[in-house]
C-alpha cells in the first residue's frame, strides 16, 4: 500500500488501474508500427518486383532483331 498523508493506494488498484488504461494505449501503439511496418515491406516488395520486371523487358526489347 503507498501511503500518502490522508489518501492511501492499494497495489492491486494500483496495478489493476495501470493495466486498464495503459494496456489499450501500447496496444493501438504496436498496431500502428506493426501495420506502418507492414506497408513498407509490401512497397519494398513492389519496388523489387517492378525492377524485376523491368529488366526483363529489357532482355526482351534486345532479343528482338
Amino acid at each position: 500500500m503507498l501511503d500518502f498523508g490522508a489518501v492511501s493506494i492499494e497495489w492491486r488498484t494500483l496495478i489493476f488501474q495501470l493495466i486498464f488504461f495503459l494496456l489499450p494505449l501500447i496496444l493501438a501503439i504496436v498496431s500502428i508500427f506493426k501495420v506502418t511496418n507492414q506497408s513498407k515491406a509490401k512497397q519494398h516488395a513492389i519496388e523489387v518486383l517492378e525492377k524485376r520486371v523491368e529488366a526483363l523487358e529489357q532482355v526482351l526489347r534486345s532479343k528482338r532483331p
